[in-house]
């Protein structure tokens, strides 16, 4: 089984079967009996009167709408908001977290400023001076990086560094990053949204859609509403990649392949397309077809990938059997893929004749920007944050006199991890604006600790792979336990400090401002009783009338809008496939790493959250010890058993493991998970296994230049 049965578990909450989140006595003790297990920082449940209150996720990627559970005022337990689109009832490990991490002894109390080796706590006021002073010395030279992928706040932080002079903003890459460069090289306009309500057959080209790809919480919802229990499935969905991991267990269809080979599997599906006449009026498709008749036949596909030329040709033909395919392209572990593999997935949607179509890819307009002065999301998601760093760190590329961090732990969080802290240690002057205390805080001579999501107005702004545009809200359900600030607030205040313009004085007015101007765009509405996949299906899309739209997304509802960006110049980019992607060699003899990423073990910005560490099996975790996969095949030629303790070397890096043979792993791979390996945050993330994302090198791109780090050969000892 590629699904242990807490992962499966943990699908089931998420909604890959439907479930609700409902106050059903056994599901109330359940959240008693997390509450007061024997950990001091967590406070007596109070007694009192139940109500639910609804927000939105900030600290699980996913971004789900969430029902907070109160009890005589004070948050309990959260569960999926099922007016919410994102969730539908739905809620991931980490989103179920939030409540508790209120409390998580990892949490930065208050401002903290770098004293020798350790920290000392100061006031916010002092702390506004010393930045004030600072940053206005390093003016024309500062740099930023967020690990917030879907909010205003980067307005905020933009329009800042640039009025400071940028020497770069940055936002931590992943998916969306690796989306946004393919797009830009196809000359696409608009951000990749993904129909999978609308989708019949459905290809997933190393994506982990269930788990840690775009808002996975809702993608479980969509496959759960068309695979009903008892009833003949609705959709078909085919899985390909390294392991069979929470998505490809569920999947009619596991076929493995390397991920570093996704972008061969692709075009050697297009062979088949063009095969059966399949053809396009798009910028360079005959430069296109050449390319993939010359290099990727059957019998070249097979050479490299192992994958025979009829099982291709029988995903080409259900793709083009379907009234309404998709092919989605990803990283199995959620960040590193080329913009290649990408292109060559999306050429496939092209062929198809599935850009802006139900079921298919809407391209879809960003909303407008309201910070004078801001960096689009398009513009921040340009930028090449490991380059930079591995410039900065080799002095090639000058470093930044200050940086400013938003939630974003790039010490931890990106690959050769040793090579980008010591870029960051090459910065003069360096401030964290984090929740809890990281291994990138750890670095800093400033930490201003942020309020959690449950303390602090904040946004979700449609999260890459969601098929429509969506705005909802994030509104604070308590009063900060600790001495925290929005951080919004604080950039601000350092705005004015620095008598610098930036319209607003706090972030309400900012939220508040950008509902406003959601009011005006054409076809948007609150998603009630009509749903927006439902409108792109062909539904009227109900008008947004008189009432305050602030106070609907207060309520837990949000704003959606089934928008498209016309492709009149979008193209094949084959001049980057025919310089990236080969299929000219037989895979390598070496074992390659094939990392996977789950929610429970959190983000690199939340550590593990405490109560989701005894949700990790035994499989994965043993004792401090982070276990690897094998299958048996791969262990016999590597002469390895199970239980063994072996070290696993690359990239100048080496991690201890044990060996745990799993037969969904794809010979040749060992499957590790991420997540583990801090050095930072609290006892239940500190000193727990390896963090292997460190052994993965960072490559350039041929034809696109962008960082890859899909795929590193590893040597086990």
């Amino acid at each position: 089984m590629g699904l242990d049965r807490r992962a499966f578990l943990g699908l089931v909450a998420g909604g890959a079967v439907g479930t609700m989140f409902t106050p059903i006595p056994w599901k109330l003790l359940d959240d008693a009996s997390i509450w007061t297990q024997n950990w001091p920082w967590i406070p007596k449940v109070p007694k009192g009167q139940i109500d639910y209150v609804a927000t939105s996720s900030k600290l699980c990627p996913a971004c789900e709408g969430l029902k907070i559970m109160r009890v005589a005022g004070n948050p309990v337990s959260a569960g999926g908001n099922p007016d919410h689109p994102l969730s539908r009832g739905g809620v991931s490990a980490l989103a179920r977290s939030e409540v508790y991490m209120l409390y998580s002894p990892a949490r930065i109390k208050s401002p903290m400023k770098r004293s020798g080796k350790t920290f000392a706590p100061i006031t916010w006021e002092q702390a506004l001076i010393e930045m004030a002073e600072k940053l206005g010395a390093a003016k024309g030279s500062v740099a930023a990086i967020s690990g917030d992928g879907t909010g205003t706040v980067n307005e905020v932080l933009s329009a800042l560094v640039g009025k400071l002079g940028s020497a770069g903003c940055f936002m931590m890459p992943g998916e969306a990053t690796t989306a946004a460069k393919g797009l830009k090289l196809m000359g696409a306009q608009g951000q990749a949204g993904y129909d999978f309500e609308n989708a019949e057959t459905v290809l997933v080209l190393g994506a982990d859609v269930f788990e840690t790809w775009g808002p996975s919480t809702r993608n479980r919802k969509a496959f759960g509403a068309t695979r009903p229990a008892g009833a003949k499935p609705a959709s078909n969905y085919i899985y390909v990649g390294p392991t069979r991991n929470n998505t490809a267990a569920v999947c009619d269809q596991w076929i493995p392949a390397a991920a570093a080979d996704l972008g061969v599997v692709a075009l050697g599906i297009a062979w088949h397309l063009l095969k059966a006449g399949a053809t396009s009026a798009a910028p360079g498709f005959d430069t296109f077809k050449a390319v993939v008749n010359g290099g990727f036949a059957p019998e070249d596909v097979k050479r490299a990938t192992g994958i025979g030329p009829d099982v291709l040709a029988g995903i080409a033909k259900a793709l083009t059997a379907s009234k309404a395919a998709l092919v989605v392209t990803g990283s199995p572990f959620g960040q590193g893929l080329g913009a290649a593999p990408f292109i060559a997935g999306m050429s496939l949607n092209m062929l198809l004749g599935r850009i802006n179509k139900p079921g298919g890819v809407y391209m879809l307009p960003e909303l407008a920007s309201v910070v004078p002065g801001a960096l689009s999301r398009a513009a921040m998601l340009d930028g090449d944050l490991p380059a930079f760093l591995k410039g900065v760190e080799s002095g090639k590329t000058p470093a930044p006199k200050a940086l400013l961090l938003y939630d974003a732990n790039p010490a931890y969080g990106l690959p050769e991890a040793a090579t980008m802290a010591k870029a960051l240690e090459k910065i003069p002057y360096k401030v964290s604006f984090s929740s809890f205390m990281d291994e990138t805080a750890a670095l800093c001579d400033l930490v201003l600790p942020n309020s959690l999501p449950l303390e602090r107005y904040d946004d979700v702004v449609t999260p890459y792979g969601s098929g429509f545009c969506l705005y909802s809200l994030v509104r604070p359900i308590q009063k900060p336990i600790y001495d925290t600030k929005t951080s919004a607030d604080v950039l601000l205040a350092l705005a004015r400090k620095l008598s610098l313009e930036l319209k607003f004085d706090n972030f309400q007015q900012v939220l508040k401002e950008k509902v406003a101007s959601l009011g005006k765009a054409s076809g948007g509405f609150v998603a009630k009783d009509v749903m927006p996949w439902q409108v792109a299906a062909g539904k009227p899309a109900p008008a947004l009338v008189g009432g305050d739209l602030w106070k609907a997304l207060e309520a837990g509802y949000a704003w959606t809008m089934v928008g498209q960006v016309a492709q009149t110049g979008m193209g094949f980019a084959a001049e980057v496939l025919a310089k990236a992607v080969k299929a000219g060699k037989a895979p390598t003899a070496a074992p390659v790493l094939a990392p996977y990423a789950q929610l429970r073990t959190g983000t690199p910005a939340t550590g593990i959250p405490c109560q989701d560490l005894t949700t990790v099996p035994d499989t994965e975790l043993l004792g401090e010890t982070t276990l690897v996969r094998l299958n048996s095949e791969t262990a016999k030629t590597l002469g390895l058993k199970k239980g063994q303790m072996v070290k696993l070397s690359a990239a100048g890096v080496d991690c201890q493991a044990k060996v745990h043979i799993f037969e969904s792993v794809m010979t040749g791979m060992v499957s590790a998970p991420l997540g583990f390996g801090h050095t930072a945050f609290d006892y239940f993330s500190q000193g727990k296994g390896a963090n292997y994302l460190s052994l993965m090198a960072v490559a350039e791109e041929p034809g696109s230049g962008m960082s890859t780090w899909i795929a590193s050969e590893v040597k086990i000892a």
